[in-house]
């Protein structure tokens, strides 16, 4: 049974390894590394991805309110997608709500990442048979140091 967790622990490092594979599309971008390795904005992203395909547009409290990066920190981010061209900003009908509409590039902009997801799936479809088995080991496995 030790070996259905060899194999995940395998699997885990080849998908978090698929995120490295940015190619040249990703890295013209320009984007800080922090960005593009840690999951945290990652996260924000696709929190900013369901919100704006959902409403249009996604504001800072869809992000503050999903996360525990510091609002500092999810501004700078904010920034970073608008310096970029991923989003522009609109006065929402609260004025003090600004809203962020996705820009005419960012679908251009996120099928340059499609690479990197296809690595994933691929890579999480290679285990997925698997899961109920380390599901079961896990669960089962009373582990001592």
């Amino acid at each position: 049974m030790k070996k259905i967790y060899d194999d995940y622990l395998e699997h885990v490092r080849e998908v978090a390894e698929s995120r490295i594979l940015l190619n040249e599309n990703v890295t013209k971008l320009g984007i800080p590394e922090i960005y593009l390795f840690d999951q945290r904005y990652t996260v924000l992203f696709v929190i900013s991805e369901i919100a704006f395909r959902k409403k249009g547009f996604f504001v800072a409290s869809d992000l503050k309110s999903q996360t525990n990066l510091s609002d500092k920190s999810i501004e700078r981010y904010i920034k970073l997608l608008l310096d970029k061209d991923f989003f522009y900003v609109k006065q929402g009908r609260d004025k003090r709500v600004r809203e962020y509409h996705p820009s005419k590039d960012l679908e251009k902009h996120m099928r340059a990442t499609w690479e990197v997801r296809i690595k994933q799936i691929e890579a999480v479809l290679k285990m997925s048979s698997k899961y109920e088995e380390v599901l079961e080991f896990l669960k089962k496995d009373k582990y001592v140091w």
